[in-house]
């Protein structure tokens, strides 16, 4: 499997993982919410409730990275589980970028994007390997 297959998977686990790890530490403040229109207005109530919110959305990228890693490692599944991983990242994407303001969600939008291009790109060139989607 070509290099640049390995970097678009290993580039969307570390993505992904530094994404949980944001999502998942426990902030005073949840981090993804800084300078939005949020910020400073909730009760301590429900901040705990969006706090709890964006960790499960940790868990989410947590579950991505898992994926993308898994992908990097066993050349036998590494396109199928890699477009599938970008597939689900995608979608995320575009539901977050559409339903919430925050950056950070089209940022992610992108991010996916980027891997799905990537992953066909580097499809392209070895043609014997053919994507599912």
């Amino acid at each position: 499997m070509p290099l640049s297959l390995e970097i678009v998977l290993g580039i969307g686990a570390l993505l992904h993982a530094f994404f949980m790890f944001l999502e998942l530490y426990p902030w005073p403040w949840p981090f993804a919410l800084k300078g939005s229109p949020l910020e400073g207005s909730l009760t301590d109530v429900q901040q705990k409730f969006v706090a709890g919110i964006l960790h499960n959305v940790g868990i989410y990228n947590g579950i991505l990275a898992g994926g993308f890693l898994f992908a990097l490692l066993r050349e036998p599944v590494r396109v199928p589980v890699g477009e599938v991983m970008f597939a689900g990242a995608l979608a995320a994407g575009i539901f977050g970028a559409a339903t919430l303001e925050s950056l950070a969600r089209y940022l992610a939008a992108v991010q996916a994007a980027v891997g799905v291009f990537g992953l066909y790109l580097v499809l392209a060139v070895k043609p014997n390997q053919v994507p599912l989607l």
